[in-house]
C-alpha cells in the first residue's frame, strides 16, 4: 500500500498519546530515565575494567572502545525508543483482534505497526551516549573529517535498517505464531553480540558477521567510520546489504499479511 501524506501526521499523534500516557506517572518516567543513565554508566565501567588487564582488545584501544560503546548505546537507545515498544505489543494485537481492525484501515499497516508507539525511557542512555561521543571529539579521539561526514551517516543508516529488518522479521513471526513471549529477546541477543568489536571473534564468525548475519554493520562499522578506519567499500557494502535485507523482509511481511486469517481463524 502506498504511503499517503496523512500517515506521518497519524504517527505523530500516536506518539503524542504515548508521551502523554507516560507522563501520567511522572515520577516513574523520571526514574526510568535515571535508571537508564546508570545502566549506561555501569556498562561503561565494564569496558574500562577490560583495560586494567590489557592495553588493547583485538587492536582496539581503550579510547576506540569508548567510541564503539557510544555508537552501540546510541543505536540501542534509538531501537528501544522507536521499535521495541511496538514489537512487544504485537502479540497482543494479534490475539485481541486489533490487528484485524488496523488491516481494514486505508493506511500502510507496516508503517503504522512499526512506529505507532514511542518510549522515551531510553533518553537517559541516548543523552549520555551523545555526550560521550561529543567528549571524544573534544579530546581528539574522534577526528572529524569530510570523509567522516559522508561515511558515518551512511554506516548509521545501514545499521538502523538492519535492526529494523530484525524487528520486521520478529513482527511477522508474531503474526504467524500469534505469540511473541521469547522471540522479542532476540533483539537483546543481537545487541549482546554488537557490544564488542567484530575483530574479537574468530575469522569464521567474522566472515559470517559481514555476510550471512551482518551484525558487523550494526555497531563495529559505524564506530570504525567515526574513527576514520572504515573503508568506502566496506560502508557501501553495508548499505547494499541493508537495503537488500529491508526489501526481502518487507516482502516477507507482505506475504505474512496475505496469509493472515485474522484472530477468529
Amino acid at each position: 500500500m502506498v504511503v499517503n501524506v496523512r500517515q506521518p501526521a497519524i504517527i505523530f499523534k500516536l506518539w503524542k498519546a504515548s508521551i502523554m500516557q507516560a507522563l501520567e506517572y511522572r515520577a516513574s518516567f523520571a526514574f526510568s530515565i535515571l535508571a537508564n543513565f546508570f545502566d549506561f554508566i555501569f556498562g561503561l565501567l565494564q569496558y574500562l575494567v577490560f583495560f586494567t588487564a590489557a592495553q588493547s582488545i583485538a587492536g582496539w584501544s581503550s579510547e576506540q572502545m569508548l567510541v564503539l560503546y557510544g555508537v552501540f548505546m546510541l543505536i540501542f537507545a534509538l531501537q528501544f525508543i522507536f521499535l521495541y515498544p511496538n514489537l512487544v505489543s504485537m502479540g497482543d494485537m494479534v490475539n485481541s483482534g486489533n490487528l484485524d481492525l488496523l488491516l481494514t484501515k486505508p493506511v500502510n499497516a507496516q508503517l503504522l505497526l512499526s512506529f505507532r508507539r514511542i518510549s522515551l525511557e531510553e533518553l537517559g542512555s541516548m543523552a549520555t551516549a551523545t555526550a560521550l561521543l561529543i567528549w571524544l571529539v573534544i579530546n581528539g579521539t574522534i577526528n572529524i573529517t569530510p570523509m567522516t561526514f559522508i561515511l558515518f551517516p551512511l554506516a548509521m543508516l545501514s545499521s538502523m535498517l538492519l535492526v529494523y529488518c530484525l524487528f520486521l522479521m520478529l513482527m511477522s513471526m508474531a503474526v504467524l505464531l500469534e505469540r511473541l513471549d521469547n522471540m522479542a529477546q532476540l533483539m537483546w541477543s543481537l545487541f549482546a553480540l554488537c557490544r564488542y568489536p567484530v575483530d574479537v571473534y574468530p575469522s569464521r564468525l567474522r566472515f559470517m558477521f559481514f555476510s550471512f548475519m551482518p551484525i558487523a554493520y550494526v555497531s563495529s562499522v559505524p564506530a570504525s567510520a567515526l574513527l576514520g578506519n572504515a573503508s568506502v567499500s566496506q560502508v557501501i557494502s553495508g548499505i547494499i546489504i541493508a537495503l537488500t535485507a529491508t526489501i526481502a523482509c518487507t516482502l516477507f511481511w507482505r506475504r505474512t499479511i496475505r496469509a493472515y486469517t485474522s484472530a477468529g481463524g
